[in-house]
């Protein structure tokens, strides 16, 4: 039986075998309505606002993971063939389905719209399905009873799995994830930003004594392109102003709707309730299930047509790429007097600094490599940090967490009685 292979922008093609039970296993879950939900479930959320192709979805992206995944498989089966026959299967589907809990508006955005200054759950929605969804859970337990708890274990960094099981998906430095996503949405931003070497990654993965994963020596130049890669992709792509700005409006519209309470004029059953969440552990899978982009951008249809002028004109905003301008911040701006001023700038006009006045700053790229650093495996088989490995990297680390950046988003014409025109 032949390969079923699908069109890939890094990949010539990314394909799996219906005759290798794990594969076909893949392309049964690849079926269920849990998995094609992820269509509609935006990649990079409003960076599409910025980089006109950035119009991807989650659905590309979890395929992309588990081909991956199925590459570095197949070279460590070669040496480790006990260790692969033990996890294939369970690795293989949690790279498939890891962000099957993602939510819109725009993955990652969405968790900052919905409960701000909240962490980010999608990891425990996805769980949450695994557990829940009666098609996914069926295809699990037929394929081996354990199957389902196997792939629980590797979402959530278990002590139930080796390290390596996990590290593989979400370990520090390079793994799956970070190395697919960084050349998809660089290549579909139509940037060079995010692309590496990744044969020369795929082939220099082992497993140590202690069960954990490791760069072999020899392949430190490619770990470092990526490194660097990863690193411009965020401070260019991913902490653009104009896309963090168009984040915060997503923001505001939430906070509005939520302030309208029972006046609010449209808002389906869905909407009803994750307005009324005050968390993410208050959604139901069924809920969560129904939030996709097309939902969502539905709703701000409707309520740019709507009576109330704050939530018409926020959704306008968003919609007609009418968004905030930045001011930048620096360790001599004095914060407290721009907001003043800022604020007294928006009452001029009329606006409520609620609504129309943030404040945005970049997070650090390489807080996950600092909790957990990739291993070495030097050529006399001694372990050590990539860290300890390669200054670079340490540096990179360093950079990161002083060169965070702050501005402050508001109106254009807010902007402009500020007297910050560009």
């Amino acid at each position: 039986m032949n390969d079923i292979t699908f069109a890939d922008v890094v990949h010539p093609s990314v394909s799996f075998s219906p005759e290798d039970p794990a594969e076909r296993l893949i392309l049964n879950l690849i079926d269920t309505c849990w998995f094609q939900r992820l269509r509609d479930i935006s990649q990079t959320a409003n960076t599409r606002l910025v980089y006109m192709f950035s119009e991807h979805s989650r659905f590309g992206h979890c395929l992309g993971v588990a081909y991956l995944a199925k590459l570095v498989l197949e070279k460590l089966a070669s040496r480790y063939p006990k260790d692969v026959e033990l996890y294939k299967a369970a690795i293989l589907v949690a790279a498939l389905l890891h962000d099957v809990g993602h939510i819109a508006p725009g993955s990652h955005t969405a968790f900052k719209t919905w409960f701000p200054c909240q962490p980010d759950e999608h990891e425990a929605l996805g769980e949450l399905v695994l557990k829940q969804d009666s098609e996914i859970g069926a295809l699990l337990d037929s394929f081996a009873p354990d199957l389902r708890s196997k792939v629980i274990s590797i979402l959530s960094e278990s002590e139930d799995v080796p390290a390596w099981a996990w590290q593989i998906i979400s370990g520090g430095g390079w793994n799956v994830d970070r190395g697919n996503w960084s050349t998809v949405d660089s290549v579909l931003a139509g940037v060079s930003y995010g692309k590496y070497n990744i044969a020369a990654l795929v082939d220099s993965i082992v497993i140590t004594a202690d069960k954990q994963l490791a760069l072999m020596e020899n392949r430190l130049d490619a770990m470092m392109h990526f490194m660097v890669s990863r690193h411009a992709m965020y401070r260019q792509i991913y902490q653009h102003r104009v896309l963090l700005a168009a984040d915060v409006i997503n923001q505001a519209i939430v906070q509005r709707a939520r302030d309208l309470g029972p006046t609010l004029e449209f808002a389906d059953d869905i909407m009803q309730q994750v307005l009324a969440a005050k968390t993410v552990a208050e959604l139901r899978a069924d809920t969560i299930f129904q939030m996709r982009e097309s939902w969502w951008r539905y709703h701000l249809c409707r309520w740019s047509q709507g009576s109330d002028a704050i939530l018409k004109d926020l959704s306008e905003r968003l919609l007609h790429r009418r968004l905030f301008k930045t001011i930048r911040c620096t360790s001599h701006t004095n914060m407290e007097a721009l907001l003043v001023e800022a604020r007294a700038c928006l009452e001029k006009l009329g606006l409520d600094s609620r609504y129309y006045l943030h404040t945005i700053t970049t997070a650090d790229v390489h807080s996950g490599d600092t909790r957990q650093s990739m291993l070495v495996q030097l050529d006399d088989g001694q372990v050590i940090t990539l860290s300890d490995a390669d200054p670079m990297f340490q540096a990179m680390v360093s950079d990161a967490r002083i060169s965070k950046r702050a501005w402050i988003a508001l109106p254009k014409e807010a902007k402009a009685l500020l007297g910050h025109v560009r």
